[in-house]
């Protein structure tokens, strides 16, 4: 731990430093500090007053990469891994902050969890989901169980999708096309019509695919593994009075994927998902505050077709009610009590449970510089009784002068996660003696704000997990594996690390970013397929006012992963990835093209041990709105 403070402070001092010189002859000017944030708090909160480090993905930086899927753009922000993402489209993700896992990383649908029970990790299954949908998405990495309840143990994915945002009616039509016969076909329609708003979309993605398995015999040829995905997604509402508003929206979701029977084995198997959901918001303001309730239901329906068949369900339920209440410009607070109902359905057997959480967070600006986030929640869980969790995150602004602003912030939060119905009652694999999962989270850091031209953010942390719960394999006399299940591993699972990340507006057209995040773990297998190393640099630079033109580089370092044959464990090497792409505007912005190459220098890498990743591949796309 010594060694890793030793290293952060000398890396962010030394950025500081450089930083703080090459600005320091600027003139004073009115500058935007930063972006606006609601995942920290669920206040909109000017990032520099938040206590936690949050990336936001833009709706420009998503209309801008054609072709590029949700897992694909996270996995360009700095110290987040979306494991399968360079397979085939079908492939499984296993997305994580930290060292955290889909258990342990909660995605948030308009800042409720979507939660899918038929899953083995309860996690929303982030394949369902069409970029060209999204408005934007916020990441915040660390523990933030007291906001979101069970499964926020390391980091937060809020996905915003795509609302009303027009007086007038507006259509949005887009088109991209790509290597391996893919297509991705987008449209939508909102607008407003008196105190009624809405907004209806669909979209329908392809693609032939490459072979899922790696193929080393050269005397076969593996066939192609398919993918197509449809859904349609709506959203209205409408304004009884200006204090009163309700708002609707309904989903449905299929996808369809080819996939092989495992590891260098080919076969014509083939999966299907289909996700419907409903959901309701009324929002009532009043003289300081607002009450609010985010309802939403959701049930999934899978279907594997193979030699091994076999058919899940399982059914959702999300209601938040809170009451935000501002005393003051210096403190707010909200109440809230939150419910989740999940029910797994295989075969015949129906088990259910539930959380009923209530919970309170404050946000308080106990000086002009001092400011003070803190939670605490009651997981009030149908099989594992009330357990108590809590977050202190104290922050404090610098004023350097020049419009110029240091952040030192810190932050210590515990979290519960019950075991997901599948561990617990899947056939073959469930464990009904299963405990709850808990963790422990610290983090410290430090952020600079120069102006809107620069911003650098560094930070040490350190979780501990006990009970942790993963798949045990059972291995004969002989060595070979006849079975498994899942169960708690014994011990706490321990991981630290330092993240340090920069974004620079070198000139008005040409921006340039970097992160560097590295991670010591005390049992690698314990983590194993997570790097234990990712940096990167992103530049972007607009040739005229309507063309740009940006190049991303990430390196991934090296993993372990675990396999069903001797040695058990392989180290997985670790790879780099370069991708370009270009968009030009046409008719004062009403059109767009654009473009991207991934994986532009080719780079052959093992991405998920005995799977393909992909090659160098392209997209183009067309965006227009009438």
């Amino acid at each position: 731990m010594k060694t890793i403070f030793r290293k952060l402070s000398v890396a962010a001092l030394t950025i500081l430093t450089v930083s703080f010189n090459l600005f320091a002859q600027e003139e004073g000017q009115v500058r935007d500090l930063g972006k606006v944030v609601v995942t920290g708090n669920k206040f909109e909160t000017p990032i520099e007053k938040s206590g936690k480090v949050i990336y936001k993905i833009t709706a420009d930086e998503i209309s801008n990469s054609p072709g590029r899927t949700v897992a694909d753009l996270l996995n360009q922000l700095p110290g987040i891994n979306v494991d399968g993402a360079f397979g085939t489209l079908g492939t499984n993700l296993d997305y994580n902050i930290r060292g955290g896992r889909n258990a342990q990383t909660l995605i948030l649908i308009d800042g409720l969890p979507i939660n899918d029970p038929s899953s083995i990790a309860n996690d929303y299954d982030l394949r369902l989901l069409n970029a060209q949908a999204v408005e934007y998405i916020e990441v915040l990495k660390g523990a933030a169980s007291t906001l979101y309840g069970t499964g926020a143990a390391a980091g937060v994915i809020n996905i915003k999708m795509k609302a009303p945002s027009t007086e007038v009616p507006k259509v949005t039509l887009s088109q991209s096309i790509g290597s391996f016969s893919t297509s991705n076909t987008n449209a939508d329609v909102q607008g407003k019509t008196g105190k009624f708003s809405y907004l209806v979309a669909g979209a329908f993605a392809i693609s032939e695919g490459i072979s899922a398995a790696q193929d080393n015999d050269p005397a076969t040829d593996f066939g192609n593994d398919g993918f197509h995905r449809y859904s349609g997604r709506t959203k209205f509402g409408y304004d009884f009075s200006e204090a009163f508003n309700l708002g609707a929206n309904f989903s449905y979701e299929k996808l369809r994927s080819d996939y092989d029977n495992g590891a260098f084995a080919d076969a014509d198997n083939e999966f299907t998902l289909k996700q419907t959901a409903f959901g309701l918001n009324p929002k009532l303001k009043y003289n300081k505050g607002n009450l609010q309730l985010r309802f939403n239901y959701n049930q999934i329906e899978r279907d594997f077709i193979s030699a091994y068949p076999s058919k899940s369900e399982g059914e959702n339920t999300q209601a938040d009610l809170t009451n935000e209440y501002i005393f003051s410009s210096r403190l707010k607070t909200i109440v809230g009590v939150q419910y989740q109902g999940y029910k797994f359905v295989a075969g015949d057997d129906e088990p259910n449970a539930t959380n009923i959480d209530p919970y309170l967070n404050l946000a308080a600006d106990l000086t002009d510089a001092l400011t003070l986030n803190a939670g605490a929640r009651l997981n009030i869980n149908s099989e594992y009784g009330s357990n108590f969790v809590y977050s202190v995150n104290p922050s404090y602004l610098f004023d350097l002068g020049n419009e110029s602003k240091l952040k030192a912030f810190g932050s210590y939060s515990t979290a519960f996660i019950s075991p997901s119905l599948y561990q617990l009652f899947a056939p073959l694999y469930g464990n009904t003696e299963l405990e709850p999962q808990e963790t422990k989270s610290a983090e410290f850091g430090l952020s600079l704000y120069l102006g809107n031209n620069f911003t650098v953010n560094a930070e040490y942390f350190k979780r501990e997990e006990e009970n942790a719960i993963d798949f045990v394999s059972r291995f004969d006399q002989s060595g070979n594996y006849v079975g498994g299940g899942y169960a708690n591993v014994t011990g706490v699972r321990e991981i630290e690390g330092y993240e340090i990340d920069f974004q620079w507006q070198i000139i008005e057209p040409l921006s340039f970013s970097g992160h560097l995040a590295s991670y010591q773990f005390g049992n690698p297998a314990q983590f194993y397929r997570i790097p234990d190393l990712k940096l990167g640099f992103n530049t972007r630079y607009a040739i005229t006012s309507n063309t740009s033109v940006g190049v991303n580089y990430t390196r991934f370092g090296e993993r372990e992963a675990a396999i069903f044959s001797d040695p058990y464990l392989v180290k997985l090497e670790a790879y780099n990835m370069v991708d370009l792409s270009i968009s030009h505007k046409l008719f004062d912005g009403t059109l767009t093209l654009s473009g991207t190459v991934n994986n532009l220098l080719d780079e052959d890498f093992v991405g998920v041990y005995g799977f393909t990743t992909r090659p160098a591949n392209f997209t183009i796309g067309i965006t227009g709105s009438l």
